[in-house]
């Protein structure tokens, strides 16, 4: 492992929890002092995404957003705080027996906050920690982005260190405006950031997760046994693609943790709100402080990506739906709606402001549209008719033999019996193409399974309240009805002849639909331990929770139930982002220009110029053409990599299973010199995938003659058995004539 990229991961970490949980603990002490630490939690992670994104936003509209400004910002506010805190604070101001009188109060109530749930904490942390290190592992092996999606992000935080705010329209900026703080405070490279950050706010995804999940199981264990099951557990197979984006910096996955935070307080608030007595005087409505943090986490999803908000409302309608009366009563129902409408008015504010001065929306709004109207292309494709042959049969019509049975009854017959019918059907088709097709086959016969015998625990249990399983599984049905809801959407995709329009593709919400999959399979132990925890002692049970935690370990890694390592997009070697950093850090800013493929353009953005090979290649071709900086460093493959190639990482056994590493080539020649450019225009990534042996043999060709005609310059920076960067120094009042290099 690289010292530099351990030491970057390490200041980012740093970084970001000073950011994330330091700052606002510190800003808003008085109003945290005496919260719960899920209250503290919840709040540092969706009130800070809001202040970081108002006011970058704001200071960009306008028109004074400077890196300078915003770190004199955020710091002031935070050391302001922190001295008024210091000046009222009663140990400061006590004698030396008193201070230690309070640290030893302190310590002991810290210390008896933690050892009451000591074994839970420590089990759920070693669970983070495992998932940390999973996620993270793959950037560690590859230093380059794994999804191309993280290039045009780069260049929008690029744009904001430039003062431009919406680069390519409207479009949620929270996560490039985290960052982009964290680079203005801390100083650490944007390149870094979007490398890595990802891989520690994950955790945030889980502990939300743990968060809801709390409110839903009996045992205390039980969510912890979900989020173990999650990270260790196979998901090839089946249609989990998504998993892998969790750990790529992408803003929809910079806010997945807000939708399980909206669901949480919407449940606290159900389970907890009053009328408040103020003065003797009984309150209308009732409030409550979960309120408070269901509107932050509402408007921290609209700020950072509006699918995040479409998943949170569907996570929370599915709790709704069986709170639906006291929903309903007037009492509950303002309170409600004036905190959905204050939610979305913090986050809508900044896009607004753009609107009105003129910035339209970023295109990729529209193409999520056609995204969730591609069920309609895939009905028609389903439902093409040939030349004179009636429409092919949709998965739910009835047969010619279902026909010609239900035509014998009666029409209330009729009618009964074709429901029960596509019922059966429908049934089939969720089964088979649901269950079986985003799991493997095995695996997905038995959670249907279960959650089947999970729907008839419920329905049995609400019937007859049995006492020894009073309270227990009562939250279970929005939980069955969730991960009901992810296969659900899989088959819409998979199936489009149900003739559904597509609300949400399945791959945008995978990453939560395995999670509640996963909770239903925990229910029936969660049954276990809570009606066990009756008879027996609470640390026994807690004892037997780590043997079932490592049996869970065990089980998966030894029935080669073990997830592999991820996977990346690979378009570059890691040379070529090692060297890049190297010449950032040895040469001076605007000094060099860097000859290459797309890739390093952003990365290099801040530092110094960038000119892609087709466009230096096609100058070449001229009569005159120069480069005014004093380095010129040209990148060329000698084996040129095959463009977005499916790599997986490998690493050690107990973490997972390591893939085919091979790396996929080909070989520069004398003869794909020849080759004609033009040949592959089209698309701006063609060169680069279609026509990139050609490429790099015309910049190797150009390379040796740009020696023979001046045999002291060009130099070699690095080189290996794939990839060599030439460099060549030059005056920057005579510039080399460049043109010419391939005649």
């Amino acid at each position: 492992m690289n010292t530099y990229w351990l030491m970057e991961y390490v200041k980012i970490f740093i970084g970001y929890f000073f950011f994330m949980f330091v700052w606002p603990s510190v800003v808003f002490g008085n109003y945290l002092k005496g919260k719960t630490k899920t209250y503290r939690f919840s709040f540092c992670v969706t009130a800070q995404i809001l202040i970081v994104n108002t006011i970058v936003l704001l200071l960009g509209l306008f028109g004074i957003l400077h890196t300078r400004l915003v770190a004199v910002i955020f710091y002031g506010i935070f050391f302001g705080a922190f001295l008024r805190m210091c000046s009222g604070s009663v140990l400061l101001k006590a004698d030396r027996e008193r201070k230690r009188e309070i640290l030893r109060v302190w310590m002991q109530e810290l210390w008896k906050g933690f050892s009451a749930r000591s074994g839970e904490y420590i089990l759920l942390s070693a669970v983070l920690v495992f998932g940390m290190m999973y996620f993270s592992y793959g950037a560690f092996q590859i230093h380059s982005y794994s999804i191309y999606d993280v290039y045009q992000h780069h260049g929008w935080v690029n744009a904001l260190v430039e003062g431009n705010i919406y680069p390519g329209g409207i479009y949620p900026e929270a996560m490039h405006c985290f960052i982009y703080c964290l680079y203005a405070m801390f100083g650490i490279r944007i390149y870094s950031m979007m490398l890595f950050f990802q891989c520690i706010h994950l955790m945030l995804f889980f502990l939300s997760a743990y968060i809801l999940l709390r409110e839903v199981f009996h045992w205390r264990y039980s969510p912890i046994f979900v989020l173990l099951i999650y990270m260790m557990i196979d998901l090839a197979g089946g249609r989990g693609h998504s998993i892998y984006r969790l750990p790529i910096t992408l803003p929809m996955e910079f806010g997945l943790h807000t939708q399980f935070l909206c669901a949480a307080f919407f449940i606290r608030y159900m389970k907890y709100a009053g009328h408040v007595v103020r003065k003797e005087k009984k309150s209308r409505f009732c409030w409550d402080e979960n309120l408070l943090l269901l509107l932050l986490a509402l408007a921290a999803s609209i700020a950072s990506h509006y699918f995040t908000t479409i998943m949170a409302f569907l996570i929370c309608t599915s709790f709704a739906v069986f709170y639906i009366r006291k929903i309903f009563r007037v009492e509950y129902f303002v309170p409600l709606f004036v905190s959905v409408v204050c939610g979305c008015m913090i986050a809508v504010v900044p896009m607004a402001g753009a609107l009105f001065s003129g910035i339209p929306f970023e295109g990729s709004i529209r193409w999520a549209l056609s995204e969730m109207e591609s069920s309609n292309a895939g009905r028609m494709s389903h439902e093409s008719v040939q030349s004179g042959v009636e429409s092919v049969r949709g998965p739910l019509d009835l047969t010619q033999e279902d026909l010609e049975v239900v035509e014998k009854l009666p029409y209330v017959g009729q009618r009964l019996l074709s429901g029960i019918i596509k019922t059966e059907y429908f049934i089939k088709v969720m089964y088979q193409n649901g269950y079986q097709g985003m799991f493997k086959p095995e695996r997905g016969r038995r959670i249907f399974w279960v959650t089947v015998c999970m729907i008839l625990f419920c329905v049995l249990n609400r019937v007859k309240d049995a006492a020894r399983l009073k309270g227990i599984g009562k939250a279970y049905p929005p939980i069955i009805l969730l991960s009901f809801l992810s296969v659900f959407f899989c088959v819409t995709i998979l199936e489009p002849g149900l003739g559904f329009p597509v609300l949400l593709p399945e791959h945008r919400f995978c990453a939560e639909g395995f999670l509640m999959n996963f909770a239903v399979m925990m229910m029936p132990v969660d049954i276990l331990f809570s009606v066990a925890a009756q008879f027996r002692k609470d640390y026994i049970l807690q004892g037997l929770s780590y043997l079932f935690a490592i049996g869970i370990y065990g089980l998966m890694h030894f029935q080669d139930n073990f997830h592999s390592y991820l996977s990346c997009s690979l378009n570059r070697y890691d040379a070529a982002v090692e060297v890049t950093e190297a010449i950032i850090s040895e040469y001076p800013e605007g000094t060099y220009t860097v000859i290459s493929p797309h890739e390093e353009i952003h990365q290099l953005a801040l530092y110094g110029e960038h000119e892609e090979i087709p466009v230096f290649l096609e100058k070449c071709m001229g009569k005159q053409y120069s480069l005014a900086t004093e380095y010129v460093f040209i990148y060329v493959e000698k084996r040129p990599i095959e463009y977005h190639q499916v790599y997986y990482y490998n690493g050690p056994s107990w973490l997972g299973k390591s893939g085919d590493t091979q790396i996929k080539a080909t070989e520069i020649s004398e003869e794909a010199a020849e080759e004609n450019l033009e040949d592959y225009a089209g698309a701006a990534w063609e060169p680069y995938a279609k026509g990139r042996t050609a490429m790099e043999s015309k910049a190797y060709q150009w390379c040796q003659n740009f020696a023979k005609l001046h045999p002291s310059e060009l130099k070699i920076y690095y080189e290996d058995d794939n990839f060599v960067c030439y460099y060549f120094k030059q005056d920057t009042e005579e510039p080399y004539n460049l043109a010419g290099g391939l005649g």
